[in-house]
């Protein structure tokens, strides 16, 4: 397991080569970056032009989000799809950890089922896509009903519907973009969370939520650093991951605004140190002492 390091997340932005500085002097082995604009200078400039701060700086490429629309019309996802070899190969050049594709919640007009086979199809084809280069696919989901506020049917929101369609896919490179805080507001739990094949599990960003919190209206600007909201143990479910060797990266991800006012340099040592703390074994609680009571006053033997 290491520590990835997500700078929209935080709310800091910098030239290339400012970020990955942060990254290395606060020791994060991977940085998400803007992989489209570093896609835009390869063809523009070469693969090697693009990517010299990354190969110079020994670090690898962060979590990239899917470039295409899943329920796009035919024509422009083939087209699409096309393109995002291309992509790929320049993440791959990076050392990328992977791509995440978001499920949409809702379905596009289209019944269940049927947007559930366009789905499961569209994503293996894009899983065989990465795994040309070796490269995994986690799939997320948006839980918070912001989402499903439109007169589209309802479609994958929760991790046990997420799930499942992994599972039908049965492409080895196809797990799980674990995001704590929209898989509480999904329904799920701690337990669940415990249960679920550490195999199966691509990536992990770590946010809480107030224990006041309605998960029925939540919306994405209440997410929390770990430990602030209360509701979600996330330092259990790092312990969990290390327990069982869980090899790939770990991620803050609370609302930027959380640290507004602050420098960057402040914000990744803040980021940092949350993370190490998650890592660090949970002390036993020291042996119960018992009591020893004083007499009182009426109690004393008399002389």
């Amino acid at each position: 397991m290491y520590r990835n390091l997500n700078p929209m997340a935080l709310g800091i932005t910098g030239r290339q080569s400012e970020l990955i500085e942060l990254a290395l002097t606060y020791g994060f082995r991977s940085l998400n970056m803007d992989m489209k604009a570093i896609v835009k200078r390869a063809r523009a400039n070469g693969v090697g032009q693009a990517g010299r701060f990354v190969a110079s700086a020994n670090i690898r490429g962060g979590e990239f989000a899917l470039p295409l629309e899943l329920t796009a019309p035919e024509t422009t996802y083939r087209s699409s799809l096309v393109e995002f070899g291309e992509f790929v190969e320049v993440a791959a050049s990076l050392s990328a950890i992977g791509c995440r594709a978001t499920v949409p919640p809702v379905s596009n007009g289209m019944p269940y089922q049927e947007s559930f086979e366009l789905h499961r199809t569209r994503l293996a084809e894009i899983a065989e896509v990465l795994a040309r280069h070796e490269l995994p696919l986690g799939l997320a989901f948006m839980a918070a009903s912001s989402h499903r506020q439109s007169s589209e049917p309802p479609f994958i929101y929760n991790g046990e519907t997420l799930m499942t369609l992994i599972r039908t896919m049965g492409s080895p490179n196809v797990g799980l973009a674990l995001d704590t805080w929209n898989w509480f507001v999904g329904g799920g739990s701690l337990d669940d969370i415990l249960a679920l094949p550490i195999d199966r599990i691509v990536s992990v960003r770590l946010a809480d939520i107030p224990t006041s919190a309605d998960l029925n209206t939540i919306g994405d600007d209440e997410r929390y650093m770990p430990g602030d909201g209360g509701l979600i143990d996330c330092r259990a479910i790092v312990q969990h991951l290390l327990k069982n060797e869980y090899a790939g990266p770990i991620t803050l991800y609370p609302t930027p605004t959380r640290f507004a006012g602050r420098t960057r340099d402040a914000i990744v040592q803040e980021a940092k140190s949350a993370l190490d703390d998650l890592c660090k074994p949970t002390p036993p609680k020291p042996p119960a002492v018992e009591e020893v009571r004083e007499p009182a006053e009426a109690d004393a033997v008399s002389e």
